[in-house]
């Protein structure tokens, strides 16, 4: 099911059933409509103070669905991002009209994002340990960044771990950088992003030229964050349920950027811990990796599975 609330008081405004399963939502540049996005590649448009209008479909893509998103300006554009490697650039609302395709990910795009001071480009995170620097209106790849280069540390000091291979994820016991999220940050003038496994947060500041990335910069954080928000001269990062075990620790932390850099704003971080029900999970939380749903091999059958099920 999808809701839609008034945060001015959080009453509900609306409430619909979603026909398959929906994997990324956001509004449009009016906040008029509700724009989601499923895992059978279909994207919707839902209005969201007529409650008897029909949800209505606005483009499709022949693959999981993982990101939407919107561009800035007069005439913006709708971005929508899917397990086959690739950004679509549609017209809005007359989304049939592709303006440009992003090609150059070589594993499945799982975030896209824009900025109000740079409106001419897109980023987006992959699951090919990569960031991306794309010109909108004609698709050309203007940057990469490669984030081994930049997070290898992680894994060589062990504060980031491989896990075992299994049939569902056949590259856990490899080094890889899966983005969760990138998003944009107007008072930064950057983008951000966390990425799986990794305890930290990548600030990747735009240039004065608003078509190239500046020099990146890591900021350490005391666990994995599981998701990333903007915030004014910061961002707060979200982490895993604590366990009996690893109950030290808030849900989310804030951080703010100083002469120095960036630390933990402790009494913005203690007002969002307040302000956030996060009950003691009995036992350690599995997340799944985003590399189960988003590597098309957990889809094939492994040598010897067929044979067992027969026996």
């Amino acid at each position: 099911a999808i809701r839609i609330y008034e945060t001015a008081g959080w009453s509900l405004k609306r409430k619909l059933a979603s026909e398959k399963r929906t994997n990324a939502l956001c509004f449009d540049p009016e906040g008029e409509y509700l724009i989601t996005g499923d895992k059978f590649g279909d994207c919707y448009r839902i209005s969201v103070d007529n409650s008897a209008d029909k949800p209505e479909i606005l483009l499709g893509h022949v693959s999981i669905l993982c990101s939407v998103g919107f561009s800035y300006g007069p005439n913006p554009y709708v971005l929508t991002c899917d397990r086959d490697e690739k950004l679509r650039v549609s017209k809005y609302p007359n989304a049939y009209n592709i303006q440009a395709f992003g090609l150059g990910h070589r594993e499945f795009v799982t975030s896209v994002a824009t900025a109000s001071f740079a409106p001419e480009i897109a980023v987006t995170g992959s699951g090919d340990g990569t960031i991306r620097l794309w010109k909108l209106d004609s698709g050309e790849l203007l940057q990469t960044v490669e984030l081994d280069s930049l997070m290898r540390k992680y894994y060589e000091s062990g504060k980031a771990k491989c896990g075992e291979n299994t049939r569902e994820d056949r590259t856990a016991a490899t080094q890889r950088y899966g983005v969760l999220r990138v998003r944009s940050s107007q008072s930064l003038r950057s983008f951000v992003a966390v990425v799986e496994r990794i305890p930290a947060a990548l600030v990747l500041p735009i240039g004065e030229d608003l078509v190239s990335f500046g020099e990146p910069v890591l900021v350490d954080t005391e666990a994995v964050p599981t998701d990333i928000a903007a915030i004014d001269d910061g961002f707060v990062v979200s982490f895993e349920p604590r366990t009996a075990e690893t109950q030290e620790g808030p849900a989310v932390a804030a951080y703010k950027k100083h002469e120095t850099g960036f630390a933990v704003d402790d009494s913005l971080t203690r007002t969002l811990a307040d302000n956030v029900a996060m009950p003691q999970a009995e036992k350690e939380v599995h997340v799944s990796s985003i590399f189960v749903w988003g590597n098309k091999q957990f889809l094939e059958r492994p040598q010897g599975d067929e044979e067992e099920q027969e026996e």
